[in-house]
């Protein structure tokens, strides 16, 4: 009974023995995991290169010549008249026109105050329309390349500070510092080029959204 006992705790480690060598055999066999691949872009690089970016500040440019014009020739306009009513004697008539040109004036700081607010739309469109871009196109690159993240690169190497500027110096650092994300990226995950080529080729295939100023209001 003994001998018995004995021969089946003899089987029983065995087998254990041999499923566990089975199991690391296995598990030696078996292709490590693959870890997180990060890739990261230089956002300075793209907007410098960017066909995008370059067809909307022509279009800005040339919304800003517009008001330009506008606001010269109508200031223009403006101190004619001024100057004919400052010529004039005093008396009910003048009163008459100094008043028109006080309401004139303010007319004419309203519609200045309404053109800069349109171009500081478009410009705020254009970038939301460059991100949302940069966004698609960075996440089909990611996927043809393999990676599982596209980081921003901050690009600069050193901090600096400028003394024209109204502020400490010492706190311009500090939030520099602050605002900074990465402190190396591997040029050998990076992207920025393919990334570019993406873009581009995309706006020019129509495959891009086009968000032309609208011109706000006149």
């Amino acid at each position: 009974m003994k001998q018995s006992t004995r021969a089946l705790l003899l089987a029983a480690a065995g087998a254990a023995i041999a499923l566990a060598s089975a199991a690391l055999g296995t598990a030696r066999s078996a292709p490590p995991p693959q870890g997180t691949r990060v890739a990261s872009v230089n956002l300075r690089r793209i907007l410098d290169k960017l066909q995008e970016r370059q067809e909307f500040e022509m279009q800005l440019q040339a919304m800003v010549r517009q008001f330009e014009g506008e606001r010269d020739a109508k200031k223009k306009k403006f101190d004619a008249a001024a100057k004919d009513v400052a010529a004039m004697p005093e008396g009910p008539e003048r009163q008459d026109k100094v008043e028109a040109i006080i309401l004139e004036q303010f007319e004419f700081d309203q519609w200045g105050n309404a053109r800069l607010s349109d171009l500081d739309l478009e410009r705020s469109l254009m970038w939301r329309n460059i991100y949302r871009n940069m966004r698609s196109e960075a996440a089909k690159l990611a996927e043809n390349e393999g990676y599982d993240f596209v980081v921003m690169d901050d690009g600069a190497d050193d901090i600096t500070a400028n003394r024209d500027i109204k502020m400490p110096l010492e706190q311009q650092v500090a939030g520099e510092l602050h605002r900074r994300q990465m402190l190396y990226a591997s040029p050998a995950n990076d992207l920025t080029d393919k990334l570019i080529v993406r873009m581009n080729n995309a706006r020019a295939a129509g495959e891009q959204p086009s968000t032309p100023p609208t011109g706000g209001a006149k």
